[in-house]
């Protein structure tokens, strides 16, 4: 049997080319992939879009005001978690503007206590404010005297100025040979016949006189015709204003510095002759040591003394002007809170105890009937003693 040629026809090649496009043919009925929906493009879009406009945000630093108020906040939180007491704070605010910016420069004044150095507050408040707001400056700069000063800058502006006061000791009082007592006659200025039983007193009684009363010029006058010295008595707002009233002239927590400023001088210049100032009353308004100081700086322009009268146990006065470097004392003992005789002798022997104890001692009373009374009585007794009768100047802190 014959075999078949093998040779391929042309017709044949053709049919066989044919055949095999037709097999690399995509066939009918392949899944072609899904087509996204342009709504859910768009949705993508704008989650994206968002996505980026929260992570730059959240990278962006707090508003410049927020991050002065943070600091303000932090700086108050550091100094109590120290116990520095809140009446050694000083603390006053100063408006600044500069461009778009608008701010109160806080300028902080602390007296640390004793036994608390200046660095040992300033270095972990430093590291505080670096930990809790980078990109904030800070520079520190130490005077011969142990004062420290830090300055907060936040974009490049000063926000907060503190200054650390060390401690200051109030220095010993050297004994003299004869122990001082210093008497001192309030609420005088109403009555000039009482002034008049005073300045009979064989005593250098130290006179404190109310502003804007109808004798305190003529009894300032007459006590110092006799070498009486004269100090004005400068009515303060008390607790359990207005129930309690502290008369004319009053200075009280409420008014403004101007306000406040503008009393005390019509004061000051109301009773002629004045060596110094106590407070009369005061219990609120000497626990307010940023009025207290708008006082003493007033005081120690006029080159007067202070006494703080106490008549609070939380009283700024004493130490306020011994910051200022202004010449003061506290009183030792009120002498006729109660006006029977007996206690009012008792509270002289009280004070000639403290003045040899001490060298010296201040006392405070009032012109009662009985307090005149009593005073007459013992003093020969006090001189007997070996205690000296001196006026307020010299009985003060030098």
């Amino acid at each position: 049997m014959k075999e078949r040629s093998k040779t391929t026809t042309p017709m044949a090649y053709a049919r066989r080319r044919h055949i095999v496009k037709r097999r690399t043919l995509p066939r009918r009925g392949r899944k072609r992939g899904r087509k996204i929906p342009l709504f859910f493009k768009f949705l993508l879009c704008v989650g994206v879009v968002l996505s980026i406009i929260l992570y730059l945000h959240q990278r962006q630093p707090p508003p410049f005001t927020e991050r002065v108020r943070v600091l303000d906040q932090l700086i108050l939180a550091q100094l109590s978690q120290q116990e520095i007491p809140q009446q050694t704070i000083q603390k006053r605010g100063e408006g600044h503007r500069s461009g778009d910016k608008t701010w109160t420069l806080s300028r902080w004044e602390v007296t640390l206590p004793p036994g608390v150095e200046p660095e040992k507050v300033t270095s972990p408040l430093i590291q505080r404010i670096q930990d809790a707001c980078p990109g904030v400056t800070l520079t520190e700069s130490k005077a011969q005297d142990g004062t420290e000063e830090v300055k907060v800058m936040v974009d490049g502006l000063l926000a907060h100025h503190l200054i650390f006061h060390p401690p200051k000791l109030k220095p010993p009082t050297p004994i003299p040979l004869r122990p001082r007592i210093a008497i001192v006659v309030d609420d005088l200025g109403s009555d000039k016949r009482v002034a008049e039983e005073l300045l009979r007193l064989d005593a250098p009684l130290t006179f404190s006189i109310f502003p804007l009363q109808p004798y305190s010029r003529r009894i300032a006058q007459k006590a110092h015709e006799q070498g009486r010295e004269v100090i004005l008595h400068c009515p303060m707002e008390p607790r359990g204003f207005p129930l309690k009233d502290p008369g004319k002239g009053a200075l009280f927590v409420f008014m403004g510095d101007r306000e406040l400023l503008r009393q005390l001088k019509k004061n000051l210049d109301a009773v002629p002759f004045i060596r110094g100032v106590n407070n009369h009353m005061g219990s609120r308004f000497m626990e307010h040591g940023e009025k207290v100081r708008i006082v003493l700086q007033e005081l120690k322009k006029r080159e007067l003394f202070f006494l703080d009268s106490r008549t609070t146990s939380k009283s700024t006065g004493y130490q306020i002007a011994q910051e200022l470097s202004l010449r003061a004392g506290e009183r030792d003992v009120f002498l006729d809170n109660e006006t029977d005789m007996k206690d009012i002798e008792a509270q002289l022997e009280r004070l000639i105890q403290i003045a040899r104890d001490h060298g010296k001692a201040i006392g405070i009373c009032h012109p009662y009937p009985s307090t005149i009374t009593a005073l007459g009585g013992m003093i020969k007794k006090i001189r007997a003693k070996g205690i000296q009768i001196v006026p307020l100047s010299q009985a003060l802190d030098s």
